[in-house]
């Protein structure tokens, strides 16, 4: 049986991750896209131990360190010039807008890993299923055959690297002979892709998909939780969307209620790990009585 954020009616964490979405965009201050970054950070923890993050870590830090590069090489608007680099000014303004872009598409990316290890094709399909039923199946296959690409082309790399070895010269491959081994691994990747892609249209076609409305096998119900988490929820969007509309999202704001509004966006961004932290602690309990 699952529990904690995982269990929340798919509705909600939905729409917890298209918030979010929209916050980790509009937010341009450094240091609450840090502290966005850490709540998702907390979540991926509490989901796999950030075991799906171990394995993209690298190219995701690698993709912020170019933004942190770039950014402030165009970027040369700005009154705080730091150095000069061949006639082209670094200012303070472009290196903080370069942090906020790379903290920003982190958040992104890091969100979007908690949403596929939350928001499985069944829950999309049982929520979407009835109100765009091609395009949400659609979808559901794209972002089912994204790992799964991963994984056959793993197999087939180490399946070409094994013969490779096997038929080693002492020479080392050519840059042809590497291109020609790269285009038949990608050629074998399609082409088992595609069969296996006809075998399931001819499967679905046979037993009748798409002649009658779609009915989901799995039934998601409101309970208790999901309606303190659906009133939290609604009130601090209202005082978030209150201090937006008043401006307090301005990273030289100064009104009163700034740390209030930037508190509220923290707090409804930490939700998941209270209701992770919650059922922690009574996994710890139940332990400790038995």
């Amino acid at each position: 049986m699952q529990s904690g954020f995982i269990s929340v009616h798919p509705l909600l964490s939905f729409c917890y991750f298209m918030i979010i979405l929209i916050l980790s965009m509009s937010i341009k201050s450094p240091l609450y896209l840090l502290g966005l970054l850490c709540m998702t950070l907390g979540l991926l923890y509490f989901l796999d131990r950030l075991a799906s993050l171990r394995k993209q870590l690298k190219f995701y830090l690698l993709m912020a360190t170019v933004i942190l590069i770039l950014n402030p090489l165009f970027s040369t608007e700005g009154a705080t010039v730091l150095f000069y680099l061949k006639n082209r000014s670094i200012t303070l303004e472009g290196v903080l807008s370069g942090v906020t872009f790379a903290l920003s598409l982190l958040n992104i990316l890091f969100m979007f890993l908690a949403y596929n290890l939350i928001i499985t094709p069944q829950k999309f399909l049982y929520l979407f299923g009835n109100l765009i039923p091609k395009m949400s199946f659609i979808l559901t296959i794209i972002m089912g055959f994204i790992p799964l690409f991963t994984r056959r082309m793993q197999e087939i790399i180490e399946v070409r690297r094994t013969l490779m070895q096997a038929n080693a010269s002492s020479q080392k491959p050519s840059l042809k002979e590497r291109i020609i081994e790269s285009m038949t691994t990608l050629n074998t990747l399609v082409s088992w892709t595609l069969e296996e892609s006809l075998e399931n249209a001819v499967s679905m076609r046979a037993r009748g998909y798409g002649t009658s409305s779609r009915t989901s096998a799995t039934f998601y119900t409101f309970d208790t939780r999901d309606f303190w988490l659906i009133g939290i929820s609604i009130l601090l969007m209202i005082f978030i969307l209150v201090g937006t509309f008043m401006g307090l999202n301005q990273p030289t704001s100064t009104h009163c209620f700034v740390a209030f509004y930037w508190g509220c966006i923290l707090l409804f961004a930490s939700l998941p790990l209270w209701i992770e932290g919650r059922e922690a602690l009574r996994w710890h309990f139940m332990k400790s009585t038995t």
